[in-house]
């Protein structure tokens, strides 16, 4: 009897009972047992990678947009090192992800073999679960396989989601060619071990605490919180009547979803256009940290009276440490709670002053953006603003959102329009990195369900050149917004641009490659529009298409400097 075999189709048909939507492969021969219990089980679905750094990212994103962990699997050695990157964003952003991960026996460790490594807590401290339950046999029984199975499982969302390492040590032969005859455990429908998991609520002497010592002017600040809640977060923001300065992650930030939302609060606290800030009294953040620098900044600089961040989770995210209270439960949970102690008292739905003043320096702003990417010269050039503002007006609402770090989050943060479409907006914010970010939006696109816009730079695409295949083969198209500003062009903004001599040969990565040709290897849809009416008519031509395609924009990376410099000039002098 072959324990391995044994051993592969009972841990894949557990996870299948389980509710595993995603199982992301990269061939190898030591997985084999895991492989081929996949590709028999009728249930499984399964992607093959070319590589683990693509295929951990995809079920990063995946799982992002499910809620649920996707499953990796792969052969021993470096294959094992790649997936490092994507567990640490799984376990900083809190997304679920279970990774198996096949090994050496021990007889062929520390002897020389071929690719034997040591695996053991190779992830380090980002890990929520490891655990090697050494080679497959009799002594280690059924019931503990399945134990372990679900354990990982349930590890991988509670009490803190994040990455589980099950590692696994297969002798050779990895299976037999006869059929093993059935085992019992595969029969049964149900789980072996069923997890309930855990409520969360807040006691009444809590709320009415926060609640008796709220004061009347505060700031409502969003981060990345689950999409479920946000129809309670609205509610709550319109019962509070304070001001909302939701990120870009919220789900809240594009669209007309908020009626007392400061879109542009970014170019507010930029431009120094503080006094109705200064007067508030009270900030109160939900969710994950934002991505503004000047709003994290003001957090350390500028603390309020009463300042309280509510999160799923119980991780210190205050970078401030500027935050007195600290409430640990579901943000549904919360604003449910909150909404319903609220409604049994009088208070005033009508704006406070100072929500009333940051919303007509917010529609000053609007219409100061408007002038200026409405203006002459940006119909006839584009460049890395003028595309995020454009882009987050035109995106259908059937679509989701995919935003890579470095340069492109700041521009839609910080200019996207509030007057496209309410989508799911999504970004691996955890460790900003530039690197899995198109695998990562083609797991998101397989875990929504939805098409996807994604709008990343050159040298992320660089970073992830063999995911143009995940482009191809996704089951909804994805349109590819590259930026190729010949470089990174974040370092622009940067004091070490200042320094002429060493910046472009140190911190620029110049190059002169266009990415036409990679669309073509893959037979994606290429597009190279030169102004932003041919971006406007070449992205709505992809979307009638409906085919992945990449849509290349060339901008001037010594001019994005220049261009955000101007746009801060006209906004602090109030130039409509």
């Amino acid at each position: 009897m072959n324990y391995n075999q044994i051993w592969g189709d009972l841990i894949i048909e557990e996870l299948v009972k389980q509710g595993t939507q995603c199982f992301c492969i990269s061939p190898g021969s030591r997985s084999t047992p895991l492989t081929l219990a996949v590709a028999k089980n009728k249930l499984a679905k399964s992607l093959i990678f070319f590589d683990e750094r693509a295929a951990s990212y995809y079920a990063l994103g995946h799982a992002r947009a499910s809620g649920k962990p996707a499953v990796l699997i792969c052969t021993s050695g470096t294959a094992v090192a790649n997936y490092l990157p994507a567990v640490i964003e799984s376990s900083l952003e809190q997304i679920p992800m279970l990774v198996l991960t096949a090994d050496r026996p021990p007889e062929l460790q520390d002897s020389g073999a071929n690719q034997a490594i040591n695996q053991t807590n190779i992830f380090g401290n980002y890990i929520r679960w490891f655990f090697d339950p050494g080679c497959p046999n009799p002594d280690f029984s059924l019931e503990a396989l399945l134990s372990t199975i679900d354990y990982a499982i349930f590890k991988t969302l509670h009490p803190l989601s994040g990455p589980v390492h099950l590692n696994f040590q297969f002798r050779e032969p990895f299976f037999e060619n006869k059929k093993i005859s059935s085992i019992n455990h595969l029969n049964q429908k149900e789980v072996y071990i069923r997890y309930s998991s855990s409520n969360n609520f807040l006691p009444n002497k809590e709320i009415k605490y926060l609640l008796t010592n709220r004061p009347k002017s505060g700031i409502l600040s969003i981060g990345r919180v689950p999409r479920d809640s946000l129809i309670y977060i609205r509610k709550l923001a319109k019962e509070l009547a304070w001001p909302v300065f939701a990120d870009i992650t919220s789900g809240l930030r594009l669209g007309n979803n908020c009626p007392n939302r400061i879109t542009y609060y970014d170019q507010i606290l930029m431009n120094n256009m503080t006094p109705a800030i200064l007067k508030i009294e009270a900030i109160w953040h939900i969710g994950f940290p934002p991505t503004s620098k000047l709003w994290l900044k003001w957090w350390e600089s500028n603390p309020s009276n009463q300042m309280v961040w509510i999160a799923e989770h119980c991780e210190r995210h205050d970078q401030s440490h500027n935050f007195r209270m600290r409430i640990q439960m579901g943000v549904l949970d919360f604003c449910k709670q909150i909404l319903n102690e609220l409604k049994l008292k009088n208070h005033s739905k009508n704006f406070q002053k100072n929500t009333l003043d940051l919303l007509e320096e917010d529609k000053k702003i609007e219409k100061i953006l408007e002038k200026h990417f409405c203006s002459d010269n940006y119909k006839k050039d584009i460049n890395d603003f003028s595309l995020a503002r454009k882009l987050t007006e035109i995106i259908p609402n059937n679509h989701c959102f995919f935003i890579g770090n470095s340069l492109p989050v700041r521009a839609v943060d910080s200019f996207g329009s509030s007057r496209g479409s309410d989508i799911p907006t999504a970004l691996n914010r955890g460790a900003s990195g530039i690197d899995g970010i198109i695998a990562s939006a083609c797991g998101y696109s397989s875990g929504m369900k939805r098409p996807l816009t994604l709008l990343i730079g050159d040298i992320s695409a660089f970073h992830d050149l063999n995911s143009f295949k995940l482009l191809a083969d996704s089951a909804n198209p994805i349109f590819l917004i590259l930026i190729n500003n010949h470089g990174g062009g974040i370092f622009s903004l940067l004091p070490i641009s200042q320094k002429t001599d060493i910046f472009d040969s140190y911190f620029g990565t110049p190059h002169s490659y266009e990415f036409r040709n990679i669309a073509k290897m893959f037979n994606l849809n290429y597009f190279k529009p030169k102004s932003i009416d041919d971006f406007v008519v070449e992205y709505r031509k992809a979307l009638t298409i409906n085919k992945s395609a990449v849509i290349e924009i060339f901008t001037e990376r010594k001019e994005i400097k220049k261009e955000r410099n101007s746009i801060k000039r006209k906004i602090k002098k109030g130039n409509i």
